[in-house]
């Protein structure tokens, strides 16, 4: 059985102390020391499955695994569990769900070492000032909890308020950030505000601006040198910046790499489109470059060879490769081939628009009106219930 640690071994005059503790030593000669059993004397850092105090806290309080416990500790600065408690009494206090709270702590264990009234609190009572309810708070701080860290007066403070006067809204500002809180990781001179320079620098109006950030808050974190050279890139292509497609474009452009624009390029290539068609396309609708390639080659698959459209045609009208083709294409597809194959409608409607309709309208036009309506209903339903 060990009797105690022996962290260290003093020499003096003869004698040798090993000390147990900073206030308890025993004596031994040499001899004697050589003689005491090695079970009675164990270096403290021996024993592999002894934890730290915070790794120990982390496991016990937090749900940690021993592994990652033993990780997060080293980066952790507490001995007592004094400073860790008020925190998550903080967290309680301002409404954080249980659940919330240790889901942050295991991503971002260090809050556990912050002072609360310095760190936390502004932070928390910055966004609550601005709108964000307790539970919105919660979850805000689980997806970014190192934002706990960052500095409220260099950093989220002037890129809240940068964000708030482009949209013209507090509201809207806490809503991009609830959407995106990266966006406010940063200075605003980091990626903000160049994105809205070169931006307003190439003509493009704010209103059109501040739609772009509002909507696709996720876009604002682009390298600047390569935004520019996207936005000059639409440019060149014929977009005018006055336009809202141009933000499109921009954003649809902006959004993948050369090489995945190109595989791109090269599905529509191995249904015959031009150079000059996969431009015209992409300039009456940019989504149709933000499509997957697999669902651009089943779009194009079903279009052309099961519905009989040219290749050309749907160059004309690409929104029809960004419709579902599970939930409106096939549906939609099986009620037309019913009428005609029944001789129920006399000509072929234009496809783009029989698409195109809400549901309301086509279910009104193509199924309403006919004596048949149950049957068709039943069997455009039928398709609906595939795609679930």
């Amino acid at each position: 059985m060990s009797y105690c640690f022996c962290k260290t071994v003093l020499h003096h005059h003869g004698i040798h102390y090993l000390r147990l503790s900073p206030t308890h030593f025993i004596e031994a000669n040499s001899h004697q020391l050589f003689l005491l059993p090695f079970t009675r004397c164990i270096s403290s850092t021996a024993n592999p499955n002894q934890h730290s105090f915070a790794a120990s806290y982390l496991i016990k309080k937090c749900g940690f695994s021993p592994e990652s416990a033993l990780s997060a500790s080293k980066h952790l600065k507490f001995e007592t569990p004094e400073k860790p408690d008020s925190v998550i009494d903080t967290f309680r206090r301002y409404g954080f769900p249980e659940d919330k709270i240790f889901k942050l702590v295991k991503k971002f264990p260090k809050v556990l070492s912050c002072n609360p009234e310095k760190t936390l609190l502004p932070r928390l009572d910055f966004f609550l000032s601005r709108g964000m309810s307790s539970t919105e708070l919660a979850t805000f701080f689980c997806i970014t909890p190192p934002l706990l860290h960052r500095s409220l007066e260099n950093i989220i403070t002037p890129t809240f308020n940068f964000l708030s006067d482009l949209l013209q809204s507090s509201d809207k500002a806490i809503t991009v950030a609830k959407t995106y809180p990266f966006i406010i990781y940063h200075r605003p001179e980091s990626y903000l505000q160049p994105y809205v320079s070169i931006l307003r620098e190439n003509g493009i109006p704010k209103s059109h601006i501040a739609s772009l950030i509002y909507k696709w808050p996720r876009t604002v974190r682009v390298c600047p040198i390569r935004f520019r050279n996207t936005v000059e890139t639409v440019k060149d292509m014929g977009f005018d910046p006055s336009k809202l497609v141009f933000t499109l474009a921009v954003l649809a452009r902006s959004g993948q790499s050369k090489s995945g624009w190109e595989k791109k390029v090269g599905v529509y290539k191995r249904w015959g489109w031009s150079d000059e068609e996969i431009l015209a396309a992409f300039k009456r609708n940019p989504w149709c470059m933000m499509s997957s390639e697999d669902k651009i080659m089943a779009g194009m698959d079903f279009l052309v060879n099961n519905m009989g459209c040219e290749s050309s045609y749907v160059a004309e009208h690409p929104i029809l490769l960004l419709l579902s083709l599970e939930k409106r294409l096939i549906p939609r597809a099986s009620v037309l081939q019913f009428l005609q194959s029944n001789k129920l409608i006399d000509e072929k409607p234009n496809l783009a628009t029989l698409f195109k309709y809400s549901e309301k309208s086509f279910l009104h036009k193509f199924v309403d009106g006919f004596d048949e309506a149950p049957q068709l209903l039943k069997l455009y339903r039928e398709k609906l219930n595939l795609s679930k």
